[in-house]
């Protein structure tokens, strides 16, 4: 016993030499330059800098170009679209000439057989039509990729003109032409790929789904009017929820339709309530909607939770609570 313990006091000692962390090695000297290195690098920096947006300002030019002219017919929109896949799926793949003609001529019977071509009306939707709004989209999409804060602000109207369009035009967005248009502006359209267009579909403060019209909403038209017009929220809240109701009336099968607007609308009208609290015009008007809500909702499913939530707004607003830069809420 008196050895193991003599050659554990004796380890020890190496142990904790082991297990003690090696010093972190020095970060390395930032490189010194002179006076003259440096104004002659950043002199050629600059350059480069002009060089580099002058090239990719015209190549957006070129492309834009392309992809504007494409929107002037469905027939025009599909040739884009069949001309892309067959580069992307056939030429950049090494397959050979035939095998993409073959490919292109099988994509034009699909469409020809589901009843996506020009004109088309039934279950597969308008195709055609499909793409020219993806087209549309992908278009105000790299425009608001390229746009400072100000001049989002004047893409405003452009995104609830297409909104108004889509929604118009939802008879004829079901099936085939549906499925296209959501992913339309992604990585997995046939467009973007062929013209490399990836890197300008992000955006902070824009939806890059082509049918979320609540993203557009959401991160764009809200924001924007809260910034420059508080009192227009209520109006856009309600334009955001009809556009919704509108498109998904003529996609969903009229139960599924009825169950969503028992759902689902309640539930965006508490949101709208909830936002308009925070940022509308008015918190008073917002707190007697969300009652409204909860009147006209006794039965659904949230019901209990939006009592509690008003019951606390109403608590923080009253006359014995701490004071605060809320006006306080009278007439309910």
């Amino acid at each position: 016993m008196k050895t193991t313990t003599l050659l554990l006091l004796t380890a020890l000692p190496v142990l904790a030499a082991a297990q003690t962390p090696e010093p972190a090695a020095p970060a390395p000297a930032a490189p010194k330059l002179t006076e003259a290195q440096v104004n002659n690098v950043l002199s050629q920096l600059e350059e480069l800098e002009k060089q580099i947006l002058s090239l990719r300002g015209n190549t957006l030019t070129t492309i834009l170009a392309k992809l504007r002219a494409a929107m002037a017919s469905d027939q025009a929109a599909t040739s884009l679209y069949l001309e892309c896949d067959r580069l992307v799926n056939s030429e950049r793949k090494e397959g050979t000439k035939s095998e993409g003609r073959e490919r292109e001529k099988q994509m034009e019977r699909n469409l020809e057989r589901k009843g996506g071509g020009p004109g088309a009306g039934n279950d597969e939707g308008d195709f055609g039509l499909a793409v020219r709004f993806g087209l549309q989209y992908l278009i105000l999409t790299i425009e608001a990729h390229e746009a400072k804060d100000e001049e989002l602000k004047k893409m405003v109207p452009k995104l609830q003109e297409y909104i108004a369009a889509v929604v118009a035009a939802a008879p004829k967005l079901k099936g085939r032409a549906y499925n296209h248009l959501s992913g339309a502006v992604s990585g997995r359209s046939p467009i973007v790929q062929a013209f490399q267009l990836d890197r300008y579909l992000t955006r902070e403060g824009w939806s890059s789904q082509p049918l979320n019209f609540g993203g557009m909403y959401n991160e764009t038209i809200f924001p924007l009017a809260a910034e420059e017009n508080k009192d227009s929220l209520p109006g856009l809240w309600d334009a955001r929820i009809n556009a919704e109701a509108a498109f998904r009336k003529e996609n969903m099968p009229e139960p599924e339709f009825i169950l969503w607007t028992q759902i689902e609308v309640p539930s965006l009208r508490w949101q709208r309530a909830k936002y308009l609290y925070a940022s509308g015009p008015s918190p008073i008007i917002a707190m007697a909607d969300m009652l409204k809500l909860i009147k006209d909702n006794p039965a659904h499913a949230d019901a209990p939770a939006w009592v509690k939530e008003l019951r606390l707004l109403v608590n923080e607003a009253s006359p014995t609570a701490p004071s605060t830069n809320l006006e306080k809420p009278t007439g309910i």
